[in-house]
């Protein structure tokens, strides 16, 4: 018989398959600021978040532990009232954290208010419980106390607090799971489109982390809640099915893979190079940390293991007569599955699991019959270990003669029989389950043990005595809602100006006049009072109007954060008052008016700007204003030079000066051909790195040139997000007297890209 490993030798490539990594996330807070213990970190929420979690986990807990007619008061509609408000009290105290990470550039803030959150639910949840039954306990002595006490009710209410006391794991489970759903929904649903805006893809949670019933019970070895929430595992260490032994024969058989042999070639080249040879601990936790991301995946198991959903997806395509490449690729598939899985199946029952595995499955619904007095781990040696039964026959023998009835022997024996004459299909299918569960319980002891890690060194503070002491010392992390911070008006810490220029604005007024039409009129109805309409969205402000420009700003302002998007949100108007403009110039060609033209320029100033007032008019002072104008501008031969040419992008910039004359002035002497393009200062393009997460990519123009691309997406002060594209050219030298291109300068100048054809390649590369 061919070893594992020789099976392997020439193996198809685990590569082919559609395998994804689960995100492991450095989920820690060793950058933060230590509280007034000098070993917590201080956390302070906001107490009306904390009173309405108060009342939704009290709520839940007359829901979950069947109470509800005990509490006259009690109503469904009430409680998913509460579910809401504290729905959105939390994503406002996530968001708080969000902006705080993002002013401050440090993700572990954001990190810190999931935790903080996490760890109120957690403890209330306990805290809430107590008080149902000690509600509970007084409702019960007032009512036995009373006159009208009927002994019936008083025997009901009695037989329902000894089951919520008996089912207190179980209840406190529940509303734990009910929850920390609605934590998970606010996480995938509300933020994570702003988290992928600002944050890199390593640094964001996984949407399913606080979907994790290990956070709500006190053992997670419990045979029962092993058996509700995954599968029946081992906890003895000689049982060759206990984590630790299955987690190891999992990690063997991948390591024989050709992915696995990788991974271990590369961590003894490592090992080699370092001047010792591999020791079988680092091997180990080289190949742990190379094959976690792929194992905590859980869909990842059907994409290596599912061979029966790929016969059917095959058997689905011949069906419909799919293309010749489609169906062999799933006949690969098929193949490469079938055979990991037979080779699992095999290892596996080598090791005597197998046996086991199906008897965690069939014996499922035994449990109830006969747990107690046995427990599950007991059901199950009965069901495969022949040594084990006697003993447990007479326990089960004295509970029947002690109690005056019993459970009969006769389901047992069924399942036993079911176990030996099962097909080897329904194994394996067996197997294939325990995987997915052995995934999922994988994944959620380790994201259990990182956020009860985060947990514990969190305090939550609320003594007023020492919230002023941490907070004096600047050791304290708030997480307010909107309505609990400063209403002053906070200082302008730095400030963007941009301003769009219409091209031959001189021409448009001269023949709309010859023609007896109104071009005032004109330019306010197709340009000034479209633009005025969406100013708001992006947080801009009106500087200054002439007839043919206008000046905008947008300001940065301290302690607001929600607001420091200045530079992604100028480049986001500026977008939008293109497309503006250019669906009115489709109106107006309709009519034989002229079309309008513009030139953006956009520049970014750190500080804030100065102000004069005359009488009341505020002026502002701002030396982006200046490089504003200029990045606006057109230089008149380059129009006329390149006007007639069909182009990609619509911002050109050019070097006519000498270096010397460069470095001379602090004035910009570039050339630019400007027509309906948006350029923005190399100063307000780093801004914009910081401001949002940029993806570069590279994208080949119709002349074969390849462009530099930058893209992430701007969210809007109304909620929405917008894409961005922003490319990256070097500045052209050119000849001062015939204009023709010398070469490439070292200098770059940014474009933020119109074109729909950009942005559908951009949507095709996600």
């Amino acid at each position: 018989m061919l070893s594992l490993f020789q099976r392997f030798s020439k193996p198809s490539s685990l590569k082919q398959l559609p395998l994804k990594r689960y995100p492991i996330v450095d989920f820690s807070f060793n950058r933060l600021v230590a509280g007034v213990d000098n070993i917590h970190i201080d956390v302070h929420i906001s107490p009306q978040v904390h009173n309405a979690i108060k009342r939704t986990a009290y709520l839940l807990m007359i829901k979950h532990s069947g109470s509800e007619c005990f509490f006259p008061d009690y109503r469904k509609e009430n409680c998913e009232n509460e579910k809401k408000t504290l729905k959105q009290l939390c994503t406002d105290i996530l968001m708080e954290g969000i902006n705080r990470a993002k002013s401050e550039a440090e993700v572990q803030i954001d990190f810190l208010g999931q935790a903080a959150l996490a760890k109120m639910f957690l403890e209330e949840i306990r805290h809430q419980y107590g008080i149902l039954t000690k509600n509970f306990e007084n409702l019960f002595r007032t009512y036995e106390l009373s006159y009208e006490c009927d002994q019936f009710e008083c025997f009901k209410m009695k037989e329902k607090l000894a089951e919520i006391k008996r089912h207190e794991q179980r209840i406190v489970r529940l509303v734990g799971e009910e929850l920390f759903q609605l934590l998970a929904d606010i996480q995938v649903k509300g933020l994570l489109n702003i988290r992928q805006a600002i944050f890199p893809p390593e640094s964001i949670l996984p949407g399913n982390f606080h979907l994790n019933p290990m956070l709500h019970t006190d053992s997670v070895a419990d045979d029962s809640f092993l058996m509700e929430a995954y599968v029946l595992l081992s906890q003895r260490a000689e049982d060759p099915d206990n984590y630790n032994s299955l987690r190891a024969i999992i990690y063997d058989l991948l390591s024989k893979t050709d992915f696995g042999r990788e991974i271990m070639a590369g961590r003894a080249q490592t090992m080699e190079k370092a001047g010792g040879g591999p020791e079988e601990e680092d091997l180990l936790n080289a190949m742990a940390g190379a094959l976690d991301p792929l194992i905590m995946d859980v869909d990842n198991i059907d994409r290596l293991f599912n061979y029966f959903d790929s016969q059917e997806q095959f058997a689905r395509a011949k069906w419909k007569k799919e293309s010749r490449d489609v169906l062999l690729e799933l006949k690969g598939q098929m193949k490469l599955q079938q055979l990991l899985l037979n080779l699992f199946y095999r290892r596996f029952k080598e090791a005597q699991l197998l046996k086991r595995i199906v008897a965690a499955y069939e014996m499922k619904t035994l449990c109830s019959q006969y747990c107690p007095p046995l427990l599950p781990w007991q059901v199950r040696e009965f069901l495969v270990k022949p040594g084990s039964r006697k003993p447990l026959i007479r326990q089960l023998k004295r509970r029947k003669s002690s109690a005056g009835n019993g459970s009969s022997l006769a389901p047992l024996r069924r399942t036993i029989r079911q176990i030996r004459i099962s097909s080897s299909r329904k194994k394996k299918q067996h197997l294939l389950n325990f995987l997915k569960h052995f995934s999922q319980y994988h994944r959620d002891l380790n994201n259990g043990r990182l956020l009860k890690e985060a947990i514990d060194a969190i305090t939550i503070v609320k003594e007023e005595k020492i919230l002023l002491l941490s907070r004096e010392n600047r050791s304290l992390y708030e997480f307010l809602l909107p309505d609990e911070r400063g209403q002053e008006e906070k200082p302008i810490i730095n400030h963007v100006i941009l301003k769009a220029d219409i091209r031959g604005s001189m021409d448009i007024t001269y023949l709309m006049r010859a023609r007896g039409l109104n071009p005032a009129s004109y330019f306010s109805l197709n340009f000034f009072d479209p633009i005025s309409e969406i100013l708001f969205d992006y947080g801009g402000c009106k500087e200054f109007i002439e007839g043919d420009a206008i000046i905008l700003s947008i300001f940065e302002k301290e302690d607001v954060p929600q607001g420091w998007y200045s530079v992604a949100r100028a480049c986001g108007l500026a977008v939008r008052m293109l497309q503006i403009v250019q669906q009115y110039n489709v109106k107006s060609q309709k009519h034989n008016l002229p079309i309008l033209e513009l030139g953006i320029g956009i520049c970014y100033s750190e500080g804030a700007p100065a102000f004069l007032f005359d009488g009341d008019s505020r002026i502002m002072i701002s030396p982006a204003i200046n490089l504003a104008d200029r990045l606006s501008g057109c230089n008149k031969a380059l129009r006329k030079r390149l006007q007639d040419q069909e182009r990609t992008f619509n911002l050109f910039v050019f070097q006519n000066a000498t270096e010397k004359e460069m470095g001379a002035t602090a004035d910009d002497l570039f050339l630019r051909y400007n027509v309906n393009g948006i350029e923005i200062s190399p100063e307000g393009f780093g801004k914009l790195a910081r401001e949002i997460n940029l993806k570069s990519l590279v994208y080949q123009a119709n002349n074969n040139e390849k462009v530099k691309l930058y893209t992430g997406k701007v969210p809007t002060i109304t909620g929405r997000y917008q894409r961005l594209v922003i490319r990256e050219a070097a500045i052209l030298e050119v000849n001062s007297v015939s204009m023709e291109v010398i070469g490439e300068t070292p200098r770059k100048y940014y474009e933020v890209c119109t074109n729909p054809e950009i942005y559908e390649f951009m949507e095709n590369q996600e």
